[in-house]
């Protein structure tokens, strides 16, 4: 069905495009000229794609925000025009009476490439800390099965991997519940950070936009996110609409899992109210490697969503339903074709936005509500000699989350701007199976901030502010664990506070520094977890004295931006107390035949730097190289290494776009990592080609092709977690990605 798809699309594509080559350029004719600008600013705005829909003719503004058609025959002509970050403009042009067009192009509210809301209450362009966006069109090229992959190759980030399905991102170092994912600026509900075989609960094709933070955030989010903050946006709920219907038909094939996916999304509005709607659906088969197949890495999942938008006057609100139902393996047991472990997980998520303009000292309020329904069960398979199956639900998770955010902006004090934020949490979570691996847990928290801005100068801004939460965890019994006196309560107060400058001299100078206490109160699988965790591979042990992570986290960054040059430098260093460390012992579980993992806490210090550099050639080719380094050590001791550090990487990449299409290589450069935790084994480094091309059709149509592994190359990464990295990572992989925008 979905190869159908897309090759209906690329016949429909195809005539278009030759229909063109008949009827449009001619050698006669007047050349038409036009010239792109921000509306708000005048400014020009490179790179914008402009396309004679008749025509299905395309070009690229240059770095002056022109484009020109040569020799164009005098006729009616519809011009649509893209440019990220900014509204898509569909206008009537009688050529040549017209003469040279201005385009005046309206940035997309909270969508702009400078305006990273996740990092600032107040959603300016000021930054104080390394952050970046991936708009829909990014993500388009980055087509991957998950998150983790996706991301995977920007400043900072990496993936762990132990599949494609449980991919997750890891930033400077830190994974699982050190970094916070959230869903349209809410934490999604699910355990995807508690453990290496738990997914992310949200398709990626249902994702319009990802922002990460790289260092320190808990003092918008508190704990979980002590090493960065990656939000997840998607179009479920309608904020901003325009009246008449509008949607995206997507299709998504790789080679490297015989996967195929489509989405289909409709969006309509009228002038008070919005409706929207879309359905996912994904399949794939066992990953190829150079080695051969790794079993039991099929994926399979449908998702939908839904939702309303409502405004008027000085009030808009909004609701969304959105589901998920993901069935995946696990490369558990790969050596024993009889054997095999697969999680079946569920989630139903409603949320809620509204936005209100006030008069006196607050000028806005916004209030969230989420609430989330999470199942979660792992099973394993086994083939008898009589070939019976038999099938054990091994642990279970059943997670219900209630949270609320209330924030509210409020007018300028002299040269200060900012907003006092409130938060609430609750969460009941229930463990069953055969092997539970803790005991059940109820907990809430209850959480106030204040975030203030001053302008020192018209080049220099502060910001400061400080968090204040409370959190209570309650324990109970299970069907493994009946000692209630085995446990203890916890009650934990916790304050976070950060203080940032940013100093902007010029248009292309900015250099940001930003100091952040953070937090991190520990998991209940981290205290009390005493069981086999066969979707993971490992026995697990827990600590039930485990205390909070304290981090003191700094970053620096110098940034150099002009039309032909764009450059950043960062530094970061992150002192934590009570560091949780997840280490093998190197012994053996032997009923399981398992390795054992234990839970442990100690100092560490994690310290290192990511640098980019983007050139653009012409006005077309842009090149691009960039490194990142992290380190993680203990503090105390013997200063031994932190397990699970990814090694020194540089990226090198080249982009030819014409605005009509794009093409260009990459290459990953992986170094040794020898600077292993005990009882951890080093890895070699590798290099990896890679390549990205597509084009842009007339009506919105576009198609983004991506090569990964191009030369199939047998490696191991670091942070794999498939039978201790002792199998090779995915082969040679190519993605197609249509995308329909109408």
């Amino acid at each position: 069905m979905i190869p159908l798809f897309l090759l209906l699309f690329l016949f429909y594509s195809n005539i278009s495009v030759a229909a063109a080559s008949e009827n449009g350029l001619r050698n006669t004719g007047e050349s038409l000229q036009g010239e792109m600008v921000d509306a708000a600013t005048g400014e020009p705005i490179p790179g914008a794609a402009v396309l004679i829909e008749e025509l299905g003719l395309g070009a690229a503004a240059d770095l002056d925000g022109v484009f020109e058609f040569q020799r164009l025959e005098p006729g009616s002509y519809t011009l649509t025009i893209r440019a990220i970050g900014f509204r898509p403009v569909a206008m009537k042009i009688q050529h040549p009476e017209d003469g040279d067009i201005l385009v005046r192009l309206e940035a997309v509210l909270l969508r702009g490439e400078e305006v990273i809301v996740t990092g600032s209450p107040l959603g300016r362009s000021v930054q104080y800390q390394p952050a970046q966006a991936l708009n829909s069109a990014m993500l388009q090229q980055k087509a991957a099965p998950s998150l983790g992959e996706i991301l995977d190759g920007n400043p900072g980030v990496s993936t762990r991997s132990f599949g494609s399905a449980p991919a997750r991102p890891v930033i400077r170092g830190m994974d699982g519940d050190r970094v916070l994912v959230l869903q349209n600026g809410e934490r999604m509900g699910d355990l995807s950070g508690t453990a290496v075989d738990h997914a992310i609960s949200l398709d990626p094709l249902s994702m319009e936009r990802v922002e990460v933070i790289r260092g320190p955030a808990s003092l918008l989010y508190g704990s979980s996110a002590i090493g960065g903050v990656v939000n997840l946006f998607s179009h479920d709920m309608p904020r901003e609409w325009d009246g008449g219907t509008s949607g995206s038909l997507t299709s998504h094939v790789a080679t490297v899992n015989d996967m195929g996916a489509g989405l289909a999304r409709v969006q309509h509005g009228w002038d008070r109210l919005a409706l929207t709607g879309r359905f996912v659906y994904r399949q794939g088969g066992d990953i190829r490697t150079p080695d051969g197949r790794l079993p039991d890495t099929a994926i399979n999942n449908i998702s939908y969503g839904g939702g309303l938008g409502y405004r008027t006057g000085h009030f808009e609100t909004g609701l969304s339903v959105t589901g998920m139902g993901y069935t995946y393996g696990l490369p558990e047991a790969i050596d024993d074709p009889d054997e095999s472990v697969e999680i079946r997980m569920n989630r139903t998520n409603i949320q809620s936005v509204s936005t209100l303009q006030l008069g006196g000292f607050f000028e806005n309020a916004e209030l969230r509500i989420q609430y989330s329904d999470y199942q979660h069960n792992e099973f394993e398979t086994e083939i008898n000699p009589d070939s019976s199956v038999d099938e054990d639900l091994e642990i279970s998770f059943d997670q219900q989350t209630l949270s609320s955010s209330l924030f509210l902006r409020h007018r300028p004090v002299g040269r200060m701007q900012g907003a006092f934020g409130l938060s609430f949490n609750l969460s009941q979570l229930a463990v069953g199976g055969g092997e539970a691996l803790t005991p059940n847990a109820d907990s809430y928290f209850l959480a106030g901030y204040v975030y203030e801005e001053v302008s020192l100068s018209p080049s220099l801004t502060m910001k400061t502010g400080a968090r204040l939460e409370f959190k209570e965890t309650f324990l109970k019994t299970n069907e493994l664990f009946t000692d209630s006196d085995a446990f203890v309560d916890r009650a934990d107060l916790i304050m976070a506070g950060a203080l940032g400058f940013n100093y902007s001299p010029d248009k292309n100078w900015e250099t940001g520094l930003h100091i952040a206490r953070a937090f991190r109160t520990p998991g209940v699988e981290e205290l009390y977890s005493d069981a086999v965790h066969l979707a993971a591979g490992s026995y697990d042990i827990g600590e039930p004295t485990l205390g909070n992570e304290i981090s003191l986290g700094t970053d620096l960054f110098l940034r150099y931006k002009s039309q032909l040059f764009f450059s950043e430098l960062s530094l970061f260093a992150n002192r934590i107390d009570n560091y949780i460390s997840f280490s093998p012992t190197g012994m053996i579980h032997e009923p399981s035949g398992l390795p054992v993992f234990q839970y442990g806490s100690t100092d560490a210090l994690l310290y290192g730097f990511e640098f980019q550099t983007d050139i653009a050639f012409s006005d077309y080719l842009r090149a691009g190289v960039g490194f990142d380094y992290v380190r993680g050590r203990e503090r105390a001791g013997a200063q031994e290494n932190l397990p699970f550090i990814p090694p020194f990487r540089t990226h090198l990449s080249m982009m030819y776009d014409t605005g009509k299409w794009w093409g260009g290589p990459r290459l990953r450069i992986a170094g040794t990592q020898a600077k292993v935790a005990p009882n951890e084994e080093p890895t070699d480094g590798y290099y990896l080609v890679g390549l990205d091309a597509g084009y842009r059709f007339k009506h919105g149509i576009s198609l983004a092709f991506r090569a990964d592994n191009l030369l199939n190359e047998s490696y191991r990464d670091h942070l794999s977690r498939v039978e201790d990295r002792n199998n090779p990572m995915p082969g040679r992989n190519i993605n197609i990605m249509l995308r329909w925008d109408f």
